[in-house]
């Protein structure tokens, strides 16, 4: 039992976030796809703790199984405490293996507070805002490299990755 990510099994969701930010720094929660709502939402991840660390926003990401939002979201977490700074609003290429761009499009994090709810949790329970947060979404590309917003972007992929953010113009 030793080998347990939590060491109690019965910890609350609050307790599991809140040990998660003192182990790593920063947590995730996963949110799996809501299929009755119109239009679908697919499954997602965000992060708690990233802007208390680290003055960078919160991070959500669509249409990825939680394992490969945790690696993603620990590389950013990574570079982050490696000093580099990612540009908000524009794709760019140096995260992602192989030269594929990605982009952190800025999200109304007042107007999407209701998606991310261990994250206003946290913040309430902590005194702050719990709307008062920044958000970015981690847009990913396709197979091809095209990003949601490009021409050629795999169709099959835009109700998948559900886009909060304002892709750049």
């Amino acid at each position: 039992m030793g080998d347990d990510v939590f060491p109690d099994r019965d910890m609350s969701h609050r307790d599991k976030v809140a040990f998660m930010i003192e182990r790593e720094g920063w947590a995730m929660d996963a949110v799996p796809a809501d299929q009755s709502s119109d239009p679908p939402i697919p499954p997602y991840a965000y992060t708690i703790g990233l802007q208390d660390r680290f003055g960078f926003p919160e991070i959500c990401l669509f249409g990825l199984a939680p394992v490969a939002c945790r690696g993603l979201f620990g590389m950013v977490v990574d570079a982050l405490a490696g000093g580099t700074e990612f540009p908000i609003g524009a794709a760019f290429i140096g995260l992602l293996d192989g030269g594929q761009p990605c982009a952190f499009l800025p999200v109304d994090a007042a107007g999407a507070a209701g998606m991310f709810p261990a994250l206003t949790d946290h913040r309430g329970t902590a005194g702050a805002d719990p709307a008062g947060f920044a958000m970015v979404q981690l847009a990913w590309p396709d197979k091809a490299g095209h990003l949601p917003w490009e021409p050629g972007f795999a169709e099959h992929l835009l109700p998948v990755q559900l886009l909060l953010g304002d892709p750049p113009a």
